[in-house]
């Protein structure tokens, strides 16, 4: 009976042409998996240095140590459905060059803004794009997880740090006294009778949510084949860790207060907090196990449309080259852009203030220096007024590229674990300097020994203010794409003050931008036009 049913199906399979077409002829799909293959070395080497760029990230970078192993697995997830290809037609997708040219583009303004995330989504778009363009939609629907789960690749989330520390600051905060332990917090820091304790990146759980996220993706496409149960999963391994790193961070807390911190103070509660997100993970994974459903088999018959062989073949070659032109022409259009936009050493022009800013020494201020790197020029000066001293700080980028950009995660007004300072808060100002509204972000400080300061800093670029990183991103394209370069620099302004006093010192730093913001603006212009 079996061996007649396997006859049976043998004699329909070749004596159906929907059969025929849905393989191919082989020189074809031999083709298509040849361009496949020298497409994507190309890809590789035109792009090179925005895939090593990520490599660096995952290598210096815990948060994204994952990074490693993601072209692996989806390598393995492809091999795995390896046999689901056979009845699978092989065809140029015009959908796929249109996505390769947006990504393309993509890729550039990235590069132009100094975007890593954006260049890196972007060329792992591309990737993709000349996966589709090449093989067809067909094999794009069929082999979407493992060829999507390549943008986990992308070092993406440091934006999250700062709100994950404001909610785990917050949570510690409520918890810890509806534990009956009295809590006194200024920004980040808090203090409890047993010690002071301090909020940082470490604790935000980005690390974890990161990780949640890529497991529990994995686990959701192997375990299950509705998109419904799918989403839930995903959805789940968000909000998880975000409230167990809440608990976690907590729980530390009260350990060592109970302890007298005598555990948990130290090394060992970054070990007890991977020890209970592993538990979590296990938690997760198998209450999500009870609803797993069996595995999707491979497609039994065509998936195709039967058209003739020359139909198949015709316009075949041209868009196979289209899709290799497409992933290859965006790094000669920078190189050009670059070429048109570049300028020479950065040379300060003079300015000067009114009679009633005088210079004086640096020893007015509490030494402090914002952890700036990359620039071409730096104008450092400090100035006396009648009710006290304010400091200028003036970074100067040009010809900027990867490290030595003015928007960098790496650039900070005040590093977390500052050896003499710590972070107490935060604000918002606007002052206007001739017909512009200029925007300054504010930040507070208080130093060991108990002295305060507070800083006011803004962006300039080409002629622009903003403190936004993402807006500062989108001038610095647009300055490029015009040919007008990337000059452009942080400003920032300082001074002491006295605790209970702050307004005194925002009194004082106003008078001063206002003084001599009109002579800061024309210096810079001056500077940028050299």
């Amino acid at each position: 009976m079996n061996m007649k049913e396997g006859a049976m199906s043998v004699t329909n399979a070749s004596h159906d042409p929907g059969q025929a077409n849905a393989a191919g002829d082989a020189p074809a799909r031999r083709l298509h998996l040849a361009v496949l293959a020298v497409g994507l070395l190309w890809l590789l080497f035109w792009y090179g240095d925005t895939f090593m760029a990520m490599v660096h990230i995952w290598d210096r970078s815990e948060t994204f140590a994952h990074g490693f192993v993601i072209a692996p697995i989806s390598a393995w997830l492809v091999w795995r459905r390896r046999h689901f290809i056979r009845n699978l037609p092989i065809e140029p997708s015009l959908l796929g060059v249109v996505l390769g040219v947006g990504a393309g583009f993509a890729w550039l303004l990235g590069e132009l803004a100094s975007v890593d995330a954006v260049s890196q989504f972007a060329v792992v778009g591309m990737l993709v794009a000349f996966v589709w363009a090449v093989m067809g939609t067909a094999v794009i629907r069929t082999y979407a997880f493992p060829i999507g789960f390549l943008f986990f690749m992308v070092p993406f989330g440091e934006f999250m740090f700062p709100s994950m520390m404001d909610w785990t600051a917050n949570f510690i905060i409520w918890a810890v006294r509806a534990s009956g332990v009295p809590v006194y917090a200024e920004g980040y820091n808090l203090v409890i009778p047993s010690g002071r304790w301090e909020v940082v990146e470490g604790c935000s759980g980005v690390r974890y949510l990161m990780a949640s996220v890529v497991v529990g993706s994995l686990f959701a496409y192997l375990n299950y084949t509705s998109t419904r149960r799918r989403l839930i999963f995903v959805a789940a391994s968000i909000v998880l860790p975000v409230f167990a790193n809440w608990l976690r961070a907590y729980g530390i807390v009260m350990l060592g207060h109970l302890t007298d911190n005598k555990l948990a103070a130290g090394a060992d509660h970054l070990i007890y907090g991977w020890v209970f997100f592993g538990i979590i993970i296990m938690i997760l994974f198998w209450v999500g196990s009870r609803w797993q459903e069996p595995e999707e088999s491979a497609p039994a018959a065509p998936i195709s449309t039967p058209t003739t062989a020359g139909t198949a073949r015709a316009g075949r070659a041209g868009w196979l080259v289209a899709a290799v032109v497409v992933v290859s022409m965006w790094n000669p259009v920078l190189a050009f852009i670059d070429r048109q936009g570049q300028h020479g050493p950065v040379e300060f022009a003079a300015f000067s203030l009114p009679a009633t800013w005088q210079p004086a020494s640096a020893a007015s201020l509490p030494e402090w220096e914002p952890s700036y790197s990359g620039m071409r020029g730096k104008l450092t000066q400090t100035w006396a007024g009648e009710d006290g001293a304010v400091g200028l700080y003036v970074g100067f980028y040009r010809n900027q590229g990867p490290g030595e950009e003015l928007i960098n995660f790496d650039n900070r007004v005040l590093v977390s674990k500052h050896p003499v300072w710590r972070r107490t808060g935060e604000s918002l100002h606007s002052i206007q300097i001739g017909d512009r509204a200029v925007p300054l972000r504010g930040l507070t400080m208080l130093s060991n020994d108990g002295r305060r300061m507070m800083v006011w800093y803004t962006n300039w670029i080409d002629g622009r203010w903003t403190v936004s990183p993402y807006v500062a991103k989108v001038y610095l394209a647009l300055s490029r794409l015009t040919g007008e370069g990337d000059d452009s620099a942080v400003v920032m302004f300082s001074t002491a003050y006295v605790e209970g006093h702050g307004e005194t010192g925002e009194a004082r730093l106003k008078a001063f931008i206002e003084d001599a913001g009109p002579a800061l603006q024309s210096m810079l212009q001056q500077t940028a036009e050299r």
